[in-house]
């Protein structure tokens, strides 16, 4: 059962959900607007690399600023 991840497209509330099937109608959990978005899905591996954008408390790239969700590259 595969895990989506989505964005409220009124509150714009990050969150997954559990799709069962293709014709399931999802809400925002805040504000249970049905109009919201899939977005692409990060997966994870362990490993003994450097520290990834979604992992690092500061970004790898160049200038190292502090990132809040994810890379900003």
């Amino acid at each position: 059962m595969p895990l989506f991840e989505f964005v409220c497209n009124k509150c714009n509330r990050k969150f997954e959900t559990l799709v069962l099937s293709g014709d399931e109608k999802i809400e925002c959990p805040e504000c249970k607007n049905g109009e919201v978005t899939k977005q692409f899905s990060l997966f994870s591996a362990a490993s003994n690399a450097a520290p990834s954008c979604g992992t690092a408390d500061y970004c790898p790239s160049k200038t190292k600023h502090k990132c809040s969700g994810g890379c900003c590259r």
